[in-house]
């Protein structure tokens, strides 16, 4: 029986744990979280052969795989496994951007600050293994990071201007992977999921083909408000508002 595999798409900060824990307590699926070191490394998917290696290993249970790291090949990951289907996490801007200033402060955005000047001026790093041979996407990566660097030029490096650098960074492939036409992605928004969060897991366990699965609402964050206490710049939250109000509208 072949082995359908599942991913998890969008960016940090959006829910991924909650979904991912929530999927965890059902015995029709298997669940690889970023950290697993048999089909991830440095939070990102190792290769083909690895993959194949996890579903050989689960079969004949599907395998969810929390990748929102490797959005930028998320077509190709679809494509190279028919029948695979994906959830598209999103949140509102002034709060995940919140979350990112509250979880990864100054520490996070040095870091998300040496990837984009890695991927920008030198086209390497961390950045690009996220596209992992997708040459458009790569393209995307290399000029989207060069925009973030101008834009925190334009803006300051504070950790929430480069939070919402991340967020337009990680978003900025949606068109690329054909999120707005392709329905083997189910958009969830975060905001959404802490209001009902039963309504969430039926979608997703119903866009995966497995049983229902009454959850703990324990599993499901509170959704705190962070973007009310932390200052963005208005340009750049102008623009991570711009794109959450297309997704959000699409669907």
């Amino acid at each position: 029986m072949r082995v359908v595999p599942f991913f998890l798409f969008g960016a940090a900060r959006s829910g991924t744990n909650a979904l991912t824990w929530a999927l965890e307590t059902s015995d029709q699926i298997s669940v690889r979280n970023e950290d697993s070191p048999d089909c991830f490394d440095q939070f990102v998917l190792r290769d083909k052969i690895d993959i194949d290696a996890v579903l050989a290993k689960s079969a004949p249970k599907p395998v969810f795989f929390k990748s929102f790291h490797d959005t930028p090949r998320a077509r190709c990951l679809l494509e190279s496994y028919p029948g695979s289907r994906a959830v598209y996490l999103i949140r509102q801007p002034g709060d995940c951007i919140g979350s990112f200033v509250n979880e990864f402060g100054e520490a996070g955005a040095r870091v998300w600050l040496q990837r984009f000047s890695s991927a920008a001026k030198e086209r390497g790093g961390i950045l690009l293994r996220m596209c992992r041979g997708d040459t458009i996407a790569t393209e995307i990566a290399i000029n989207k990071a060069q925009l973030m660097l101008e834009e925190i030029a334009i803006s300051g490096a504070s950790v929430a201007n480069i939070g919402a650098c991340y967020y337009l960074w990680a978003h900025s492939f949606a068109h690329h992977i054909g999120l707005f036409q392709d329905p083997r992605f189910l958009v969830l928004d975060y905001d959404a999921m802490v209001a009902d969060p039963q309504v969430a897991i039926d979608r997703t366990c119903h866009h995966f083909s497995i049983e229902r699965l009454n959850i703990d609402p324990d599993y499901w964050f509170a959704g705190r408000c962070f973007g009310k206490s932390v200052e963005i710049s208005t340009r750049l939250l102008a623009k991570c508002e711009a794109f959450y109000d297309e997704v959000t509208h699409a669907f």
